[in-house]
């Protein structure tokens, strides 16, 4: 059941193994469920991560027969990381009779996407968007990441009980949603500790300015660490100009740069630079270690944070699809569902869709992570 890419943004369209063993009558009618992430752009390893993941889950429902007999036909479609792209491919996803959509990975793009799913009432299970901007809404979209408050809020109260009092912080501009979401509730948490500063920066990766500007800027006002809230490509860039002029100073990322590219890019500038992740890479379950191994034998990769949280969003939709593959009903489903057991933790959309995830700070120690 393999579908032919159509238009530019079905970047691939393909289908799973169908069932072992078929109904005399012919094959059964697949569900299709789409995947809307960036697989081009700065942010594609967090997409091809999420793909990834979420192709892994369809094959095990599929190996163990379907859903109610019916197998998952995936159609992945690349929002290229911008709004508009985005948009369009929730239309074409619609045009092709999905049920549900997994993505985006990104805020901005879900900011593009979100008039488009509520417009056509498509559920959509975003592994990774977080901006505030998303949080306690009664809508289609649902999300498997925690909000930028609560992520922010751990950052804050975690750097102001090691000393850090000055923070310079560099915000993508070409992801203002996260990123001024989640500099302006860093701020709220770390200014109510009391006694500190947080001066910012906003930069444009497709600018002219390079990011040796941005370096200078940030460490203007000698703080005692450095807060780049950006993918991991630009993340790595930043890090690399800040150690050309000063090699002490503590850089800290925000969660988003926390994939397997931020250590192949960032050479020995990243050396000891820390952010958290939102999975326990060191965990020792037997599911977790059967995933990671079948990944890796797949893909001929590690899965990162956004592989795991994709992982999980698949394990909800495909159990509400259990219940009642009707996607009249699937919102209702997914709402009313008990507790799941994901990867790593237990899964629960409250009411409005919205889940919680667990937090680990790490390090980057000798090009890998290290967790703290």
């Amino acid at each position: 059941m393999i579908r032919p890419s159509l238009d530019r943004f079905a970047v691939r369209s393909f289908a799973l193994a169908a069932l072992a063993v078929l109904a005399a009558c012919g094959d059964p009618e697949p569900i299709k469920v789409g995947i809307i992430v960036g697989l081009t752009g700065r942010s594609a390893d967090l997409g091809e991560a999420s793909r990834n993941a979420v192709q892994l889950a369809a094959d095990e429902v599929n190996q163990s027969g379907g859903i109610n007999g019916r197998p998952i036909s995936l159609i992945a479609l690349d929002d290229e990381g911008k709004p508009e792209a985005a948009a369009a491919a929730v239309r074409r996803a619609h045009e092709e009779g999905v049920v549900a959509i997994i993505g985006p990975n990104l805020s901005s793009t879900t900011t593009g996407m979100l008039p488009e799913i509520n417009r056509l009432e498509v559920i959509t299970i975003s592994p990774t968007a977080s901006s505030l901007d998303f949080v306690d809404i009664d809508d289609f979209l649902f999300r498997i990441n925690w909000s930028t408050r609560e992520n922010a809020t751990i950052y804050a109260k975690h750097y102001h009980n090691m000393g850090i009092r000055n923070v310079a912080a560099a915000i993508d501009a070409n992801n203002r949603a996260f990123s001024e979401s989640w500099l302006n509730e860093f701020k709220s948490a770390f200014e109510a500790l009391g006694d500190v500063t947080v001066v910012s920066d906003l930069f444009d990766a497709n600018s002219d300015q390079g990011y040796s500007s941005t370096a200078r800027k940030l460490l203007e006002s000698q703080p005692d660490a450095v807060l780049l809230i950006a993918n991991s490509v630009d993340t790595a860039q930043i890090t690399q100009q800040i150690r050309k002029l000063d090699k002490q100073t503590l850089i800290v990322a925000a969660e988003w740069a926390a994939s397997e590219r931020l250590l192949q890019l960032g050479g020995k500038a990243i050396e000891g630079i820390e952010m958290v992740q939102s999975y326990d890479r060191n965990n020792q379950s037997e599911r977790y270690l059967d995933f990671k191994s079948a990944y890796f034998e797949r893909f001929k990769r590690l899965p990162g944070y956004a592989s795991v949280a994709s992982y999980d969003a698949a394990l909800m939709l495909f159990a509400a699809l259990r219940k009642d593959d009707d996607p009249k009903t699937l919102k209702k489903n997914l709402i009313g569902l008990p507790v799941i057991d994901g990867l790593q933790q237990p899964l629960k959309f409250n009411k409005y869709g919205d889940a919680e995830r667990r937090a680990f700070f790490v390090t980057v120690q000798d090009g890998s992570f290290v967790q703290q």
